[in-house]
């Protein structure tokens, strides 16, 4: 994702980011920071389970160039893969 895409899903321009960062380094800024939570941010409002399986080792080859090439993770794609068989079939 890059920045303007970041930017957009928050609703905010460069410029906009710019006139912030200067008031909070004078000292003016009258904004507040959310809570801070520690760890990786949750994917899932569950709790997640590890599932092992084995593929042949060019599924696996073919998994991880596919995840590479959309910019995803091996388990983003498995998860995504998953979610889309199961839709499918709702």
């Amino acid at each position: 994702m890059n920045r303007e895409e970041i930017n957009k899903l928050f609703g905010v321009t460069d410029q906009q980011l710019d006139h912030m960062a200067a008031e909070y380094e004078s000292g003016d800024w009258k904004g507040g920071v959310g809570p801070v939570i520690p760890g990786r941010p949750r994917i899932y409002d569950e709790e997640m389970e590890t599932v092992s399986f084995r593929l042949p080792k060019s599924r696996v080859n073919a998994i991880d160039a596919k995840a590479k090439r959309n910019g995803e993770t091996r388990s983003q794609f498995l998860r995504q893969a998953v979610d889309n068989a199961l839709l499918a079939n709702a």
